[in-house]
């Protein structure tokens, strides 16, 4: 059975603003695709949607003692071999983050978790607490999918963009290559 919830959707219309004001004023080129909200990359909704794109999951992981949080982006069709990522990243477990530091991180709730979380997430002048993770695949393809802080959209863009975005708010980012291609 797939995951439901209430949809604010005022809220989500205002978060889904957030990114696009912000895309515009950084001057990244986009497209949006609307849709039914997928809550989650094994939703059947997913499987009727066309996006020209590589499209993205994201995982919200956690340290064993939960006192560092990741976002984690990578292909949709590449298994998360988190063995390998938390070895890579020197920790001794990761697990998924729960619902509540997923809002208190990201001011987010599961179903639209995205890279573009960072957007609209951080006190005026603050710092992101976590660190974003992209799959070296995602920066090799031309256009990338991921929801734009609502999961009944899809943003596409040119991810060799990304690093700006990260830098623009001030979000601790790295690419990383974890376990064979998609």
């Amino acid at each position: 059975m797939e995951h439901r919830e209430d949809r604010d959707e005022e809220a989500l219309a205002l978060a889904r603003g957030e990114v696009f004001a912000a895309f515009d004023a950084l001057g990244i080129p986009y497209e949006v695709v609307k849709h039914p909200p997928i809550y989650s990359a094994f939703d059947r909704v997913r499987q009727e949607i066309v996006v020209d794109a590589l499209i993205c999951k994201n995982l919200f992981l956690r340290n064993k003692d939960k006192s560092r949080y990741y976002l984690f982006t990578l292909p949709i069709d590449k298994r998360a071999d988190l063995a390998a990522l938390q070895k890579a990243l020197g920790e001794t477990r990761l697990s998924f983050g729960d619902a509540d530091a997923l809002w208190e991180k990201l001011r987010i709730t599961p179903g639209s978790v995205s890279l573009l979380n960072l957007i609209g997430a951080q006190a005026p002048g603050g710092k992101i607490d976590m660190k974003f993770l992209v799959d070296s695949e995602v920066l090799a393809s031309p256009r990338i999918g991921v929801h734009p802080n609502d999961n009944a959209a899809t943003i596409v863009f040119a991810p060799d963009r990304m690093p700006e975005l990260f830098a623009h708010y001030q979000a601790d980012f790295e690419f990383i290559t974890i376990g064979p291609p998609a």
